[in-house]
């Protein structure tokens, strides 16, 4: 598939999910008019590149960011802040180390490389971080930071280019894995919560029943 598509794609099926009622389970927490602004605002930014740095930069970067400083701002608490930023940059480091390292063991990665490294990093962030918007923008954060550093140390060879399609179908495919896996984790544990519950009610009724 051509660097690109599977942007569009995802961007595509999240759409439909929104549409079909989904919005509120996928990414509690954000309005309907954040979202739209959001997708208006990445289809216009995709399209533009600026220079900088004797390269080009694409315009989405510029969305992502605002999206993850205005998570911050709205954010309470110094502490937590902290751990957004230092998720952000454990995940941006260890994505730029599988991304340097792929070629020395293959082996590890099974189903594509992008696949393996968005399945990693993705489930990382839901474990560390279960707010949506907290976990989007943590993603944001480190998936711009391995891109800078990758950018930074090849620039020689092909030129600083930040935020092309290759990494717009990296974050969508990321941010899907990280709210699926999310969504999965959070739907088993309620599942083992009423399991206990249902099996602690029974084991009372049981030993009431016993008693008389």
């Amino acid at each position: 598939m051509n660097p690109g598509y599977l942007s569009l794609l995802l961007m595509v099926v999240a759409l439909i999910l929104f549409a079909s009622g989904w919005k509120d389970i996928i990414v509690r927490g954000i309005t309907s008019k954040v979202i739209l602004l959001f997708f208006v605002c990445w289809l216009v930014a995709s399209q533009l590149t600026v220079p900088a740095a004797g390269g080009r930069v694409n315009l989405c970067v510029a969305v992502l960011l605002v999206f993850a400083a205005y998570t911050l701002w709205t954010m309470r608490g110094f502490v937590y802040r902290l751990h957004m930023l230092s998720v952000g940059a454990l995940l941006g480091s260890l994505c730029f180390f599988m991304q340097e390292t792929i070629h020395l063991i293959p082996a590890l990665f099974l189903g594509g490389t992008e696949v393996s490294i968005a399945l990693i990093i993705g489930l990382l962030a839901s474990v560390l971080i279960q707010i949506p918007s907290v976990q989007l923008a943590a993603l944001s954060i480190g998936l711009l930071l391995a891109e800078l550093y990758r950018g930074y140390l090849h620039q020689d060879y092909a030129g600083l280019q930040i935020g092309y399609q290759s990494f717009q179908d990296r974050w969508w495919l990321t941010v899907f894995m990280s709210r699926s896996l999310s969504l999965i984790t959070g739907f088993g544990l309620l599942a083992c919560k009423k399991s206990v519950n249902w099996m602690t009610e029974g084991i009372k009724r049981r030993g009431g029943g016993d008693s008389e």
